[in-house]
């Protein structure tokens, strides 16, 4: 006699899954219900939770051992004997040896396309994250290099843009401009090169983003100086974010033509901190002898000038 194929796939695995169709409309208009004793009953309905989370789903051991202990009877065999025939009701042997419930099998099928559905899903989308948070760090990497700090929670598309206009040289409209030629030369009164960008037309270079422009000019004469080019991007980017565009602009300008920009900028922001530091120092002595005094200070304007004149 030829048995039939099992009913579900070998892998099929609902372990874990707390939840059984039980078809109640199919269940309790059956012969097995009208017929079936108590004990019976219960039998069958314990083993087929066995059953679905069996692997393969919706089967069982043809072992009267093993189904003794799966129908709860432990190790009474006897008791398991007599309740054997109504409690394996509808079950039947496959060609792998074992007992399959036709109806059980039939939703064990549906519930596991069900699992690997959301598993497949679940994969994919953990697979997305993980390509948008790499490409993030990509883009903020980028950003960093050329002295931009977005913050965190940046949405991705603007991250894109910040990288489109600092990075890829593009304009606001999408198109690259066109790059005129770069003179490279050496001064004769420092030896260090010095780079010049021709204008082909004799107008006045229009610059769309003068904070570019300003990061350019300065990289261009840090690297001049000796300076990698990453140093020299890193060097920027701190002094814009302590101390702003127009002190930067400033301090670069002023160290054109020295043979240690860097030393002279870093000397004159340090400057700038001892002034700013003296000035508040000084404005608060001042407002103390008014203090002493019992005297109102003067404007806010008028205390200031004569702190710093003090």
């Amino acid at each position: 006699m030829t048995l039939p194929d099992p009913m579900t796939p070998a892998d099929c695995d609902l372990r874990g899954l707390e939840y059984m169709p039980l078809l109640g409309q199919r269940l309790f208009g059956s012969d097995f219900n009208g017929t079936a004793s108590d004990s019976e009953w219960r039998a069958a309905l314990t083993l087929w939770w066995a059953a679905w989370t069996q692997c393969p789903a919706g089967s069982l051991p043809d072992d009267d051992a093993a189904l003794c202990r799966l129908a709860d009877l432990g190790r009474d065999v006897k008791t398991w004997l007599k309740l054997k025939g109504k409690a394996l009701h509808g079950f039947v042997r496959c060609s792998d040896g074992r007992l399959y419930h036709p109806t059980l099998a039939e939703q064990a099928v549906i519930a596991w396309d069900k699992r690997q559905q959301d598993r497949a899903a679940r994969t994919a989308d953990t697979q997305r994250k993980a390509k948008e948070r790499a490409a993030r760090s990509d883009l903020f990497k980028q950003l960093e290099a050329v002295g931009v700090t977005p913050d965190w929670n940046t949405k991705t598309t603007e991250l894109r843009d910040l990288v489109t206009r600092h990075c890829h040289g593009q304009s606001d409209t999408g198109h690259a401009p066109v790059t005129p030629p770069v003179t490279r030369t050496v001064t004769a009164k420092t030896g260090r090169d010095v780079y010049s960008v021709a204008n082909a037309t004799g107008a006045s270079p229009k610059i769309d983003d003068p904070g570019k422009a300003l990061f350019d000019a300065g990289v261009a004469l840090l690297v001049g100086a000796g300076q990698s080019d990453k140093a020299a991007r890193s060097l920027i980017g701190r002094w814009r974010k302590g101390k702003g565009d127009a002190w930067t602009r400033e301090a670069l300008v002023s160290a054109e033509g020295k043979s240690d920009p860097v030393g002279w900028i870093e000397k004159r922001k340090a400057a700038a901190v001892s002034v700013e530091d003296e000035a508040r120092a000084l404005s608060h002595a001042t407002a103390e002898r008014y203090r002493r005094m019992a005297i109102p200070g003067p404007p806010v304007t008028a205390r200031n000038t004569e702190a710093l004149s003090a």
